[in-house]
Formats: C-alpha cells, structure tokens, sequence
C-alpha cells in the first residue's frame, strides 16, 4: 500500500509538497480534500486552522498515522493530547512568515503615523484638508513591544531603520537588556512601556494570563494621542476598552489585522469603532509563504518516517 499523506488546508501546494518530499527520497501520495480521512495508509495528516473539529475518534480511525502537523504556528484545532497518547508526532509550522508579519506590522504603524488611512477615507468623502487627520514625523516616535519573539525583533529592526525608538518588555528580557541596549533597543517594565509608547504592538501568545492584557487600564496609561497596533492575536486587547479610547479621542487611531471573532460578523460593533484600520487577518500571507509552508511540511514528515525530529514539535509522541 502507497503511504498517503492528506491535506486539510488548501493553501498547501500539492504539487511542492510532492516534489519536496521526493526530493527527500519519501515516496507518498498527496491527497487534498475537506473531509478528515479514516482507513489504513495515512501516515500524515496536515491541518490548516479553519478547519476544526478535529477529535480524538477521528485519529482513531487513522491506524498507520504517525505525524499530525498544524500547518499554522496556532495548533488549537489539534487533539494534542490525544494525539499524544497515540504516540503520534504533533508539529506546528514554525518562522514561515516572520517577515510578512513583522511587514505588516510595520507597514500599519507607518500608516497610522502618517493619517495615511485617514486622509484617504477624508478625501473620498469630498474634503481636500490636511487638517483632517494631522501626518506626524515617523522619526523620534516611540515604538513599545510587548514580548520580543521572532516577529517582534523584525519589527524593531524596521523601525530601527527609520529612526523611531524602540522600547521593549516582556518576561525574561531583563536578562537581555545589555545585549538589545547594543542593538539600540531599550528594555522596560510594562507599565513603563505603557507610559513612554506612541505606538503600543503586543507580539505574545494568547494565552488565560496575555488574555484581555491591553485592557482600558493599559490604554489610559498610554500617552494621549498614542496608537495601537496588534497582529497577533484578537484576544490580547479587550475591544470594548479601545472603542472608548478611540472614541474618547485618548487614542489618536489603532490599526488590528485579528479580531476576537473572525470574520466579523456585519453589525459586529467593532466594525463601528472610528479611527480602526481592520485587515482581514492577512499579516501572515505572501506567495512565498505557501512554497515555505509547503517545504517544512514534507521536511517534517521525511524526518519522522525515516525516524529523525521534525521542527515545530509541540509534542512528542506518547510512551
């Protein structure tokens, strides 16, 4: 029987994988479809994030699986632990769009400081009027980070580039400060960071401690006038709060590629808040991503059928 290895994102090239994994000597037969398999030969299963329900019975219909891999950093829609106990590999795609994100991020924030969004949406409403939505230098403004990850010092190095300063915090960036005081960064406490920042971006996990971390409490210690910008995840910022900031006028505008629900639904109010630049949670997207994706994935599975270590494991497999 011909090892399969089944698709469940269709942003997976078919035809790189097959190639990548010939390249590796590894001889299978990819199949895409939308459906979760069951029967013998699947050795791999490859699970992009919209597709959920994923459960424990299903692995159990997959009796010659070895490897099951979010083809995403998130790995929510997986049955680790029961994958786990399986004995199966569990991966997650791991630095396969740093730059676009960190891209993004600072693409956002040179729009924000610029009124580019605003401008904009000013002169299709019939207005010709600087005044509108005042441009401010991008030199000088002070970038605040919370967490420093992969994305995150791609992001400085950005904005390092354009002359704004760079504060950052987060746990265990003490350690660093004298090796990111080299690079120009400054490492602070995050109430600090709060108070210093014109431009406040999170770049952690969500997880129940980051959930609701940029809170009305967070935003009101930011300096009047201050922006937000997050791609991270929806659920660090409570969006209630930052409605109020924007609309109070305490925050001069935020721009947001995640939303607590996406995609949102028509009269969500979150699509009523002014000053709110939303992307369609496109941070992470390039062509080159889906040949990057792609190539990862069928190193991972090359490396556990010939029993090496994938990358991006979340968890090996169980005793």
């Amino acid at each position: 029987m011909t090892d399969r290895v089944v698709v469940l994102d269709d942003f997976i090239p078919a035809e790189v994988l097959s190639d990548s994994l010939a390249a590796a000597g590894i001889s299978a037969e990819v199949i895409h479809q939308s459906e979760f398999p069951s029967g013998p030969g699947v050795v791999a299963l490859l699970v992009g994030p919209e597709n959920t329900g994923l459960e424990s019975r299903h692995l159990s219909e997959l009796p010659d699986l070895r490897l099951l891999s979010a083809t995403s950093a998130g790995y929510d829609h997986l049955p680790v632990s029961a994958a786990h106990e399986r004995g199966l590999w569990v991966t997650r795609a791991v630095d396969y769009c740093t730059e676009e994100v960190a891209d993004h991020a600072f693409a956002l924030t040179l729009g924000l400081i610029r009124s580019t969004h605003t401008l904009d949406g000013s002169v299709r409403a019939g207005e010709w009027d600087v005044t509108a939505a005042v441009p401010r230098r991008i030199a000088g403004t002070v970038l605040g980070l919370y967490g420093f990850g992969r994305i995150a010092g791609a992001f400085a190095l950005r904005a390092r580039a354009v002359g704004m300063t760079v504060l950052v915090s987060g746990r265990g960036l003490g350690d660093r400060a004298d090796e990111l005081a080299a690079d120009g960064i400054e490492v602070v406490g995050f109430e600090e960071l709060l108070r210093r920042t014109d431009v406040l971006s999170p770049h952690v996990p969500l997880t129940p401690e980051t959930r609701g971390l940029i809170d009305e409490r967070a935003l009101t210690t930011m300096r009047p006038g201050g922006y937000l910008v997050n791609v991270s995840r929806g659920g660090l910022v409570d969006h209630d709060a930052l409605g109020a900031a924007l609309r109070s006028g305490h925050l001069a505008g935020a721009a947001v590629d995640v939303l607590p629900n996406e995609p949102p639904a028509q009269d969500d109010p979150i699509l009523q808040i002014p000053n709110l630049v939303i992307t369609p949670h496109a941070a992470w997207h390039s062509p080159q991503v889906a040949r990057t994706l792609a190539e990862q994935s069928a190193r991972n599975v090359a490396a556990v059928l010939t029993g090496a270590s994938p990358v991006g494991v979340v968890a090996p497999p169980g005793m």
